[in-house]
């Protein structure tokens, strides 16, 4: 928020109201996160997890589940969308071979099928398996609260996909 306060250029800030009651470390002093600059939450040699707000958290407990099948996973929050950092994206990628982009949105026309796109037109010969994005169906969002775990991706979902870019059989839990 700083860092968009301190642009000269409009910027949109965006942030998920279901982060609101997320508690942690944070520095005494102000701080801002320079646009275009991905955070590596976790470093692996299997799989990257390309997560966005909210679902970084899923993917960071994904690849904390994992990692007991012996599993290891990068896992990247661009933090902002435009810039895009795609070069931290890239390189883990061809570090591990292998892509899992999260993202709470649909799948048309999303950040994660734009982060796919890039990997899969600017690091294909690094790939060992196609790309997987796991999102919300290409459907409108469900008014019932009772379909929502549903519609939205989850822990379980992530893993399927880690499995599945890995070639591997899902977990017994897994969606």
């Amino acid at each position: 928020m700083i860092q968009a306060i301190r642009d000269n250029d409009p910027v949109i800030f965006f942030e998920n109201r279901a982060l609101y009651d997320t508690m942690g470390e944070v520095p005494d002093e102000p701080y801002s996160i320079p646009f275009g600059q991905a955070n590596v939450l976790k470093e692996g040699n299997d799989v990257t997890i390309v997560a966005f707000g909210r679902m970084v958290s899923f993917a960071l407990t994904a690849a904390e589940s994992v990692q007991k099948l012996g599993i290891s996973c990068t896992v990247v929050d661009p933090r902002t969308t435009s810039p895009l950092d795609v070069e931290t994206i890239l390189e883990t990628v061809a570090e591990t071979g292998r892509l899992v982009v999260v993202d709470e949105a649909t799948p048309r026309c999303s950040m994660a099928t734009d982060i796919v796109s890039l990997v899969s037109t600017n690091g294909f010969a690094t790939l060992k398996a196609a790309p997987k994005i796991v999102s919300a169906p290409h459907s409108p969002v469900p008014f019932s609260t009772a379909l929502e775990p549903l519609y939205l991706p989850s822990v379980e979902k992530i893993e399927a996909a880690i499995l599945a870019v890995l070639d591997k059989a899902p977990l017994n839990n897994a969606a």
